[in-house]
């Protein structure tokens, strides 16, 4: 269930804090580690996933290099979200992310095998929280 459709990118409220760091593509977003999966009440429903990327940039941030990180880590924040699925997935964790913008929000699904689509969500807005680093051994 990869997402081919990169787009996705350009409608988040912050697309530069990914843009920066992944300029000539969009990072891909099929076998990615969810570690993170949370619900945040109050005014809007929120949704925060948390997850590490399968591909580390081209042309990492010099800190990230010196620090010799080799895993991206993104957290996105769903915001204005209504939950369609939320299953705990066994295993891993590991799973295709799917986000499509269609004009009037985003479609959001994880999937993991065998278990096929364990979380989705329909969200008006998408924040980029935080996209950092990290020494994965």
């Amino acid at each position: 269930m990869e997402n081919t459709d990169s787009l996705w990118i350009e409608h988040v409220l912050n697309p530069k804090t990914i843009t920066s760091i992944y300029p000539a593509q969009a990072p891909s977003l099929a076998h990615v580690q969810l570690g993170e999966l949370s619900i945040i009440c109050g005014g809007d429903l929120q949704c925060r996933l948390h997850f590490d990327l399968r591909d580390f940039p081209a042309d990492a941030p010099i800190k990230w290099v010196q620090q010799k990180c080799n895993t991206v880590s993104l957290s996105l924040n769903l915001i204005q979200v209504t939950i369609e699925q939320c299953v705990i997935p066994s295993g891993s964790g590991v799973g295709d992310l799917s986000i499509v913008h269609d004009g009037n929000g985003f479609d959001v699904a994880f999937s993991t095998q065998p278990e096929g689509v364990v979380f989705r969500a329909r969200a008006t807005w998408i924040h980029v929280d935080r996209i950092s680093a990290y020494i994965h051994e």
